[in-house]
């Protein structure tokens, strides 16, 4: 038996090593030529997923050269309205690919490709796989130029590096870009969650501010902290780098009960098919209401990370003596730069009544709920914890069915589960034009969640409990032209331009056709607009033409307008 711990810790440490060694032995350039300064860094806390590569700041401004980090080829391109927005993969021969994305557009040896796809498939947004010999990069080369695309909020560069065999995204900081930090970790709060116990005799989770200087803190006014039972903690941390005040993730978190670490959560790779249990990670409820990056020290029943080690008991302690315990954060960048957190609790054999909660979802089990005209299937997995569920309905005047309220809207899932909801008095001819709504808690919001119309039932699956009803979308899109004009002479316009909208279901294609030709254009959600650009791709002679462009929801509804202009 000591043969094997040792034999396993030997495996560990050269496993560690090699991973180390693996970083050093790269050799990749700045993807800018300008200072890398971060907005964002790797496993920085996000909505539903721990970011994925480092956010680089372009000083307000579009249009950077972005170079590949080393030579390999383009095997992907990807063109989104959201998301990373206009986006390219590098691939090296090396095991890793670099990913660039939210860019404003690509060099003409990139461009011409992208565009021949895109004039062959009649779309703008596509995903284009690429092989070894199409599209050869040298390092150094100028492969895209930065931009503002998809859902980002302001210039810049998301810049990845990812296993090319298992797609999972590695912390870039630690292939040795220069980027100064020597900042260590703030610590703001440690908060103490009762899970089967008390705290103070209450069983209600507290929240203990912090005081420190130089990466040295402990508790505010020094509180004596009693505990009892099976409790967890969290902790309320960001990271800073020289160059910049954006809050920024950390890299290692460490807890340490009577000096032995029981948990111990490490950033270095993350697997995207398991990045939205993120939601069990942080304190979902200190996220989304107060903007607090609150990291629990615990492991709960539905959480598939593979970011954590040192596990003792998941990282819960069992409080069940008379005894003062002293217990240690230390929390590092990746750099480095360390942090620490030391406190202490006094534990008490003195219990509190215990309340009984009822949990209708469990995490590893399957749940269903039937109503005469709502239903609910869960696959296991679909909730965190235990949950507890609520159902009600109330008539609704505008609508084919009752407004169903399901479950608590601040409830994060992990799962798509499938929703039926039986409507009334939708005449056959608009069967298809049904869709299921989420209704926000104050109605004031309407999303469009689709749906499949069968037998007076409309299905469809969604990953959000909430207000749910059906409503009609038979309205087609509507089109405003901003530019153009019947009869128009547009010759020193570079640009015909439109103001798309749809009233629920939201637009699914969009088509411009000058002379019977395809024309690609630029769609953006966010200003509601399609931009036609007259270049070396959408060329026109002079003289007249005639313009038909055409719009369609997710609905099928469709609206079609024509236009003679001379250019």
């Amino acid at each position: 038996m000591k043969f094997l711990i040792i034999f396993i810790a030997s495996i560990i440490l050269s496993s560690a090593a090699y991973s180390q060694t693996a970083y050093d032995k790269t050799n990749f350039r700045h993807p800018l030529n300008i200072p890398l300064v971060l907005a964002g860094n790797f496993a920085e806390l996000r909505s539903n997923h721990f970011h994925t590569g480092l956010d680089i700041k372009t000083n307000h401004k579009q249009g950077y050269r972005v170079y590949a980090i080393d030579s390999g080829y383009v095997s992907r391109i990807n063109i989104s309205h959201w998301g990373y927005g206009k986006a390219i993969y590098i691939t090296h021969p090396n095991g890793y690919t670099s990913v660039y994305a939210h860019l404003r557009n690509f060099p003409k040896k990139i461009e011409h490709y992208l565009r021949k796809k895109q004039f062959e498939t009649e779309t703008e947004t596509i995903n284009i796989l690429l092989t070894p010999e199409e599209l050869k990069i040298k390092k150094g080369e100028v492969i895209a130029y930065s931009g503002n695309s998809g859902s980002s909020s302001a210039p810049h560069l998301h810049f990845e590096i990812r296993e090319t065999i298992s797609e999972n995204p590695v912390n870039p900081l630690l292939f040795h870009f220069d980027i100064k930090d020597n900042v260590k970790p703030s610590i703001f709060n440690l908060k103490v969650y009762p899970i089967e116990g008390a705290i103070d005799n209450q069983r209600k989770t507290k929240v203990y501010p912090t005081v420190g200087t130089n990466g040295i803190y402990t508790l505010k006014n020094n509180p004596t902290i009693t505990v009892n039972g099976k409790i967890g903690f969290g902790v309320h941390t960001i990271d800073r780098l020289n160059a910049a005040q954006n809050k920024c993730g950390i890299y290692t978190i460490e807890l340490a009960f009577d000096e032995k670490t029981i948990f111990k959560q490490t950033m270095e790779k993350i697997d995207f098919s398991t990045n939205r249990y993120i939601n069990a990670h942080k304190d979902y409820y200190e996220y989304h209401k107060k903007r607090r990056s609150f990291h629990k020290s615990f492991v709960t029943e539905n959480n598939d990370l593979v970011i954590y080690s040192n596990l003792i008991n998941n990282g819960y302690i069992y409080f069940n003596d008379n005894k003062i315990h002293h217990l240690k954060y230390t929390i590092k960048d990746s750099y480095g730069n360390a942090s620490t957190l030391a406190f202490k609790v006094q534990s008490t054999t003195t219990k509190i009544p215990t309340i009984v909660k009822k949990y209708e979802i469990d995490p590893l089990d399957k749940y269903e709920l039937k109503q005469d005209d709502f239903e609910v299937e869960m696959e296991e997995k679909t909730v965190y914890e235990p949950t507890q569920t609520k159902y009600s309905k109330e008539k609704t005047l505008n609508y084919p069915a009752p407004l169903h309220h399901f479950g608590n809207s601040e409830i994060p899932l992990q799962k798509y589960f499938v929703m039926k909801i039986k409507t009334q008095g939708i005449p056959s001819n608009q069967t298809d034009k049904a869709v299921i709504i989420k209704i926000s808690n104050n109605k004031k919001r309407v999303r469009a969640k689709g749906g499949s119309f069968k037998n007076g039932w409309i299905e469809t699956k969604v990953r959000d409990f909430g207000n749910y009803t059906v409503k009609i979308d038979s309205v087609p899109p509507v089109i405003t032209p901003l530019n153009i004009s019947n009869g128009k002479n547009i010759a020193n316009q570079q640009t015909i331009q439109f103001r798309i909208s749809d009233n629920l279901s939201g637009i699914k294609l969009y088509k411009i056709y000058i002379d019977k030709q395809f024309m690609l254009a630029n769609y953006s959600p966010r200003k509601a607009t399609l931009t036609l650009h007259f270049d070396e791709y959408n060329k026109i002679n002079k003289g007249k033409h005639s313009l038909k462009i055409i719009v369609r929801d997710e609905r099928g509804n469709r609206t079609v307008k024509t236009f003679n202009f001379i250019y």
